[in-house]
C-alpha cells in the first residue's frame, strides 16, 4: 500500500494485541513491523520458543547493561527479538498487577487506570482455568493455567509447609485482590507450550484483509512533518507512510526510536546532533527494574521431571510503611548444577551432589532508577542501558532481608533431606554482610519499564498522556511497558497486555 491508517512498530506483546484490536472493525489498514523473524503458525515456530520450561536465548537482541560493579561481568538484558517479543521467550508468568499499584497510577492523576477501572478488562482478556469467576474471565484470548499442589515439584510443597511453620499464609489464588502470601504462579502456557501473544492474539487473525505483518524490518525513526507523525523510516532507508504511528518496541527501543526522531531532552538531542521536534526530557529516564539475588543451595536430586524451573511465589512485606508487599521469594525445582549461572556462585570446592535448589529473591518495589541513552544514531547499534540497580541502598536492604527470610524457611523441617549447604552467598557471609553481597551480584527480573512514562500534561518528565499519545507530537503514540508510571510488583507481561487492550481500543475509536 502507498499509505496505511496505522503502522505499529514492534511485534511483541503490545504489538500483537494492537494488531488485533486495530483491525477488529475491518475499516482500518494496519501494518505491523518487527525487527526479528515472523513465524506465522505454531507448526513453524521453533521448538525452543514453544517450550515453556526454560526461556530460550535464540531470538534475543543481545543487550547488556552499561553499568555493573567493577570486576563483575556485564548484566545480560534478555529481550525477545521475534514476533511475540519477550512473550515468546519468557517464563510465561501470568501474575496480575496488584490493586494497590493500579490505584497508585490513578492517584498520579491518570484517570481510568485505577483497579476498579481495569478489573473488567482483565477479566475480558483472559481465559483463566482456575480461581473465582468474581475475579477471572473464562473466554478471552490470554489463556492462564496453574497446576494443583499435587502437581507441583516437591520443593514447592516443602516451601509451602515452611511458610506455614513460620506463620506466613498460603493462598489459593495469587491473582485475586486479596491478602498476599505463598501460592502457585499462574502461567500462560498449556501442555508445556508457551502461549506467546503471537500464538494467541496475532496468528488467529492473520487472514484479515486489513492487516499486514512484516518481520525482519528494523525501524530507524518516525517520519515527521513538523510536529505531526506521517510514517516511519526503516533502517535500510525505506519510508512507509501512515496516518498514525504507534511505537510498541519496549522499554529499551521505544525511547531510542523517539530520540532518533527528535523527541527527547533538548540537551540530549543536541549532543547527538538530532534536530529538536519535542522537548520531552523524560524520554529514556525513569527506567525501572526489579533487582534479584540468587540464593543457591546444594540439593539432593529427586526423581521428578518438573514442568518448569519456577512454579510458586511468596509475596510478603518487609518495609513497615508498605501497604501491600515489597518482596518476592520464588523457589525453584531441583536443578542440575549446569542450569545455574556460574557467575552467581562464589568459587568453592567440588559440588557434593551436582544439583541445586534456588530461591529467587527480588525487591518488587524498587526505588532505584536507571536510564536509556544513545551513543550512536545507528538504528542497529545497542542503546546505552544503565539499570541503576541498588543506586538507592534501600533496595539492597529489602533483598538482603529476603535472603535472611529464605535462609529461615529453608532451615525448616520440611526441607530436611532436600537441601544441603548454602552455596550463594554462602555460609561464610553472615547476615550483617548480606547487603554488600547482594550489590556485588547484580541481576534482575527481566521487567524493564517506565522509559516513556505516562503522566499528566503538566508533568515535565511525562512522555505520553493517559491515552498513550506522545506529548507535543500529533498522531504518534507509545503503547508498551515503557509507559508504565509505577512499576507493578509482579512480572509485567499481563500488565502490558492490559495496556495494549485498553489503549488499542481507545485508538480504534479515535477519529484521526
Amino acid at each position: 500500500m502507498s499509505e496505511y491508517d496505522v503502522v505499529i512498530v514492534g511485534g511483541g506483546t503490545a504489538g500483537c494485541v494492537l494488531a488485533r484490536r486495530l483491525t477488529d472493525s475491518g475499516n482500518r489498514s494496519v501494518l505491523l513491523l518487527e525487527a526479528g523473524p515472523d513465524y506465522p503458525t505454531e507448526a513453524v515456530t521453533p521448538e525452543e520458543l514453544r517450550d515453556a520450561s526454560v526461556p530460550p536465548m535464540s531470538h534475543d537482541w543481545g543487550y547488556v547493561g552499561a553499568d555493573h560493579p567493577e570486576g563483575t561481568p556485564p548484566v545480560v538484558l534478555p529481550r525477545g527479538r521475534v514476533i511475540g517479543g519477550s512473550s515468546a521467550t519468557n517464563y510465561a508468568f501470568a501474575m496480575r498487577t496488584r490493586p494497590a499499584d493500579h490505584d497508585q497510577w490513578r492517584d498520579l492523576g491518570l484517570e481510568g487506570w485505577g483497579f476498579a477501572d481495569v478489573i473488567a478488562l482483565y477479566k475480558e482478556m483472559e481465559a483463566d482455568r482456575g480461581g473465582s469467576s468474581e475475579w477471572h474471565g473464562r473466554t478471552g484470548p490470554f489463556e492462564v493455567t496453574r497446576p494443583t499442589w499435587e502437581e507441583v515439584a516437591e520443593p514447592a510443597r516443602a516451601f509451602a509447609d515452611a511458610c506455614r511453620a513460620v506463620g506466613l499464609p498460603v493462598v489459593d489464588d495469587v491473582n485475586a485482590p486479596t491478602r498476599p502470601g505463598f501460592g502457585i504462579v499462574p502461567r500462560n502456557q498449556v501442555g508445556g507450550v508457551r502461549l506467546s501473544l503471537a500464538l494467541t492474539y496475532l496468528n488467529p487473525i492473520r487472514d484479515r484483509a486489513n492487516l499486514e505483518v512484516r518481520g525482519d524490518a528494523t525501524v530507524d525513526r518516525v517520519l515527521l512533518e513538523g510536529t505531526q507523525a506521517v510514517g516511519v523510516v526503516l533502517a535500510d532507508g525505506e519510508e512507509i507512510r501512515a496516518k498514525r504511528v504507534v511505537l510498541a518496541s519496549g522499554a529499551f527501543n521505544s525511547p531510542a526510536i523517539l530520540i532518533r526522531s527528535g523527541v527527547g531532552g533538548a540537551a540530549d538531542l543536541a549532543a547527538l546532533g538530532v534536530p529538536l521536534v519535542a522537548d520531552r526530557p523524560g524520554v529514556g529516564r525513569n527506567l525501572m527494574e526489579h533487582p534479584v539475588f540468587w540464593n543457591i543451595y546444594a540439593a539432593n536430586p529427586t526423581e521428578e521431571q518438573p514442568e518448569t524451573i519456577f512454579e510458586t511465589c511468596l509475596s510478603t512485606r518487609i518495609s513497615a510503611d508498605e501497604t501491600d508487599y515489597d518482596l518476592h521469594l520464588i523457589p525453584s525445582s531441583i536443578l542440575p548444577v549446569e542450569m545455574v549461572p556460574p557467575q552467581y556462585v562464589p568459587p568453592s570446592t567440588k559440588h557434593p551432589t551436582g544439583f541445586d535448589f534456588v530461591v529467587f529473591v527480588s525487591c518488587v518495589r524498587p526505588r532505584s532508577r536507571g536510564r536509556v541513552t544513545l551513543s550512536s544514531l545507528d538504528p542497529k547499534a545497542m542503546p546505552v542501558i544503565e539499570l541503576g540497580l541498588y543506586s538507592d541502598p534501600r533496595d539492597a536492604e529489602i533483598v538482603a532481608e529476603g535472603v535472611r527470610l529464605a535462609r529461615r524457611l529453608v532451615a525448616q523441617p520440611s526441607f530436611a533431606g532436600l537441601v544441603l549447604s548454602e552455596r550463594a552467598p554462602g555460609l561464610d557471609v553472615p547476615d550483617e554482610e548480606l547487603e554488600t553481597a547482594v550489590t556485588r551480584s547484580v541481576t534482575h527480573y527481566n521487567h524493564p519499564s517506565g522509559t516513556c512514562r505516562m503522566g499528566v500534561p503538566e508533568d515535565p518528565e511525562a512522555v505520553v498522556d493517559v491515552n498513550g499519545s506522545v506529548l507535543g507530537v500529533e498522531r504518534l503514540s507509545v503503547v508498551d511497558a515503557s509507559i508504565i508510571p509505577v512499576l507493578p510488583r509482579v512480572p509485567i507481561n499481563p500488565t502490558t497486555v492490559l495496556i495494549a487492550e485498553k489503549l488499542g481500543r481507545h485508538i480504534a475509536t479515535t477519529q484521526d
